[in-house]
């Protein structure tokens, strides 16, 4: 299953307004969702639960009632899905759940302010990480007839890693794809993300903390919005645009004379400098780019880097879907490129 959308309960758990997603699946819904009603149509009503952990002998961890193989595990427990009794991670016993619908009140908590509505929701794998993705009122023109949508990701998991983590996420029309666009960095998500709450008693405490400090969101889309006019008010030469791809995808220098010169080396490079040509015919040719004024601007660059991490990379030669890539760009490494790219294209401002 090459998209990874969740189907423990016998269907695509996702749902979506507007254009289909990428990989056709899921409940498609019309007019301005809530969060509650978007989970309800992506079937994430189901709420997880813990139960005590066993090892047996073989140290396999596992539910159990107990026997005379297997020993309780104290100092953790097991996170299962109610409706179905997967499990779907493991945890210290500090954790405690945060909910589904515990994590669209935080996105309500939006809609009531007013505009806000939610646009994608849906769970991956067995359902141990869920997101929606929630238009936001604020889109603007970076330059004329080129517009970009703000959204809020929200992300939260229940495999024992992750809490529940916000993120502004601006996505340009032109690109026209709002799942592949959002992402959180790798690691752990509170070090990207805006608003962050975990998985602890006084959890659902935090919610509420998190529902106040929503209004960062709106700060930081004014100061996108300054930020992307500003790098298509900024024209660069051919070298600039080249050294900044450079510096967004860097090559690593040999060690010495030997290993400049050996084979593997040499392949290395080879796959760098294709690469970077096939950043440099998005920046000369990408989606976008001939809308008047942005060609030739450290915006264009900018999105040549956005496209390619965003469409191009996930996309395997087949017209395939990969997974791991689709993830990675969702909620992995992948975001981590777009925001030096982005901190790089801003050094051109000066």
């Amino acid at each position: 299953m090459a998209h990874e959308i969740s189907h423990e309960s016998g269907r695509a758990e996702i749902a979506y307004a507007g254009e289909t997603p990428w990989h056709g699946l899921g409940v498609k819904v019309d007019g301005l969702q809530t969060a509650a009603a978007m989970l309800r149509a992506a079937g994430l009503e189901w709420g997880v639960e813990t139960r005590p952990l066993f090892v047996g002998l073989h140290g396999a961890e596992r539910l159990d009632l107990g026997d005379s193989t297997t020993q309780k595990v104290d100092s953790h427990i097991a996170i299962m899905r109610g409706d179905t009794g997967a499990v779907l991670g493991v945890a210290s016993t500090r954790y405690a759940p945060i909910q589904n619908a515990q994590a669209g009140d935080v996105v309500d908590a939006l809609v009531a302010e007013g505009g806000v509505h939610v646009e994608v929701a849906g769970a991956l794998g067995h359902g141990e990480r869920c997101w929606m993705l929630s238009h936001i009122p604020g889109d603007f023109e970076v330059v004329r007839g080129d517009a970009v949508r703000p959204y809020f990701l929200l992300a939260w998991g229940h495999d024992g890693k992750h809490g529940l983590a916000g993120k502004l996420t601006p996505i340009r029309v032109v690109c026209n794809n709002t799942l592949t666009a959002a992402g959180l960095g790798k690691g752990r998500w509170s070090e990207s993300a805006d608003v962050y709450v975990r998985h602890t008693r006084s959890a659902t405490l935090r919610i509420e903390e998190a529902r106040a400090a929503l209004g960062i969101v709106k700060r930081q889309l004014e100061d996108t919005t300054d930020a992307y006019r500003a790098l298509a008010g900024v024209r660069v030469t051919d070298r600039q645009v080249g050294e900044y791809l450079g510096k967004v995808f860097p090559m690593d220098l040999p060690a010495d004379k030997t290993e400049a010169e050996s084979e593997e080396y040499r392949a290395k490079l080879e796959r760098w400098e294709a690469h970077q040509r096939e950043l440099l015919a998005l920046y000369e040719g990408g989606r976008g780019v001939d809308i008047p004024g942005v060609a030739g601007t450290a915006w264009a660059a900018y999105n040549a880097v956005t496209e390619w991490v965003d469409h191009t990379y996930p996309t395997l030669q087949s017209g395939a879907v990969s997974a791991a890539r689709q993830r990675s760009v969702l909620f992995g490494s992948y975001a981590g490129v777009k925001a030096r790219a982005l901190t790089s294209a801003l050094a051109l401002v000066g």
